[in-house]
């Protein structure tokens, strides 16, 4: 989909804030751009009308942006792609990613910032991943597991449609990072074990149960077609899961 072909609903207290945010996209040549005061509103919006793109501030009346995503992700099938805007960095970032936001943007914000990520947000899987880092990243991971699953600390990679989190041996810095996952090899005769490599950002790292989120930037061609037909098969709501050992997404 392209950002212009997009459904967007702009959600801020502000109202010169949302008025300017829903201009920028409608000079794009965006045709489908609502607003909204507040997470309640968003709510009564997206049922009245689906959406492709949520852009919401975190800290509003009424219903703050938390509570919204936290709303979505009970309220049936399909979660539309989320970016937070916000001055304000107090939310639960590995919790955000697992119920579907893809960025967070902090206030104030630059034009050319947020069409590149809602555009990045939008786009087909495919066109994504493609250009590895130069210079590569110093941070190194290099994990075993068992097979795709929903829980990092059993030994499984939890996979969602824009990263994955698993276990990681050593600790993980938030930033860049080249990995390789190693899947044990299937039971059969001359099956042979699958590997995962490429690159990404270290979105979060828990030391309490060492493990790590982790957003794809780029896939090594070896691999990105098994990776991006994982995806479209399971269609995940996260977009880096979780795994914690309480979590269903």
């Amino acid at each position: 989909m392209k950002l212009i072909d997009a459904k967007i609903l702009v959600v801020d207290d502000e109202p010169a804030l949302r008025e300017i945010f829903a201009q920028w996209l409608k000079v794009l040549g965006c045709g489908d751009v609502r607003t909204a005061s507040d997470g309640e509103a968003a709510l009564a919006a997206i049922a009245a009308r689906p959406i492709d793109l949520l852009v919401t501030d975190v800290r509003m009346p009424v219903m703050d942006g938390v509570a919204l995503v936290r709303r979505l992700g009970t309220l049936g099938d399909t979660v539309p792609s989320i970016v937070f805007v916000s001055g304000f960095g107090d939310v639960d970032n590995r919790e955000m990613y697992d119920l579907g936001v893809e960025a967070f943007l902090a206030k104030p914000l630059h034009r050319e910032n947020l069409v590149d990520c809602l555009k990045r947000a939008v786009d087909d899987r495919e066109a994504l991943w493609l250009t590895a880092a130069d210079p590569a990243p110093r941070q190194r991971l290099s994990s075993d597991v068992q097979s795709l699953g929903h829980n990092a600390s059993e030994g499984f990679l939890c996979l969602g449609r824009g990263g994955f989190s698993t276990r990681t041996p050593t600790p993980l810095a938030v930033g860049k990072v080249g990995f390789e996952i190693h899947f044990a090899a299937p039971r059969g005769a001359g099956s042979k074990p699958t590997t995962w490599s490429g690159e990404g950002i270290v979105r979060w790292y828990s030391k309490a149960d060492q493990s790590a989120g982790i957003e794809f930037t780029y896939l090594d061609p070896a691999c990105r077609e098994a990776v991006l037909g994982c995806i479209a098969a399971s269609n995940p709501h996260s977009f880096i899961p979780s795994c914690r050992a309480q979590s269903t997404a």
